[in-house]
């Protein structure tokens, strides 16, 4: 574990007192962060809209449920904000089968989803309703906002993720994991619960000529996985990889290969190097689907009803 994911999950008894200390802290970004969330008109789009969020830092799975929910539905578009892209404002990062732009206007994870054939579109925006706007004007038919739980002025389904780990302190931030209060929970519409609605699988070939390398938050996830890589790196949640660095740790360890999650496969494929993938796949619970296939088929029933009652 790093020290931030030590301090967050299994702190020592100083990192429980610096918790303490920061405590005025916490409150006043709870203070604000509750704030962010009042204040705003709802607005209400006529297409289902399924939020996948969590209260705390990240690394709960959003971005493999969101691609597990589009295999499930056709027509999915994923918005999201683009964490640390070098761009601004909405991007089409892709439509039907085309990536529109680059990495480095779309960030990491928007490229992972544009890299998954089922998807049908992906749009950065840090304005998720001029995304929503954008995505309907394409030709969605469903949307799924990859981190938007806060995001209350949009009237969606929230699905809210509950790792099995989970924080040491229930504090908001800097002394706990949580963004926003845990008492937010009573606004989720679903609770998707690991193991109990969906399981988590990872993978990979032992790779001794392989060294793994990962900028995911909470690496410690991968931990099955360090024997079959003969040396481990760990960089900051998005880290932008340098060709030259990743040279440097290879021809240290005498070894010709990565290995690494496809999140940071897309930031370094254009590299050259060999590669061996950690498949980092979801499998969702039938009771989960169908929860999901339910609000949909809201949708669908009033677009029926709409046409009886106004018929060509």
């Amino acid at each position: 574990m790093t020290w931030l994911d030590r301090y967050f999950f299994k702190p020592s008894f100083l990192q429980k007192t610096l918790a303490f200390l920061l405590l005025p802290f916490s409150f006043l970004y709870m203070v604000i962060a509750i704030l962010n969330t009042k204040f705003k008109k709802e607005i209400t789009f006529n297409l289902p809209i399924i939020s996948i969020g969590n209260l705390t830092l990240g690394g709960n799975g959003k971005t493999p449920i969101c691609k597990a929910i589009a295999t499930e539905f056709e027509g999915c578009f994923i918005i999201l904000r683009g964490y640390k892209r070098q761009s601004k404002g909405l991007i089409i990062v892709k439509h039907k089968d085309e990536i529109l732009c680059d990495i480095k206007k779309s960030g990491d994870e928007a490229m992972e989803y544009a890299l998954t054939k089922h998807i049908s579109g992906v749009i950065v925006s840090e304005d998720r309703v001029k995304g929503i706007q954008k995505a309907i004007e394409l030709g969605a038919k469903i949307i799924l906002l990859d981190d938007a739980f806060s995001k209350f002025h949009i009237k969606k389904f929230n699905v809210l993720l509950q790792s099995k780990e989970k924080p040491f302190f229930d504090f908001t931030l800097p002394s706990g994991a949580y963004r926003l209060p845990k008492s937010f929970t009573k606004k989720a519409d679903f609770i998707a619960k690991e193991n109990e609605d969906f399981v988590r699988y990872s993978h990979v070939k032992e790779n001794q000529k392989a060294i793994l390398i990962s900028s995911i938050a909470k690496p410690f996830r991968l931990y099955e996985h360090f024997i079959k890589a003969r040396a481990c790196y760990f960089f900051a949640d998005h880290y932008t990889f340098k060709k030259e660095e990743l040279e440097k740790l290879l021809k240290k360890h005498n070894c010709d290969t990565l290995m690494l999650t496809f999140k940071d496969y897309v930031k370094v494929k254009d590299f050259g190097f060999k590669t061996e993938l950690i498949h980092l796949d979801i499998v969702l619970k039938d009771s989960f689907k169908q929860v999901l296939q339910d609000y949909i088929d809201q949708f669908n029933k009033k677009e029926e009803n709409a046409t009886t009652l106004n018929p060509r």
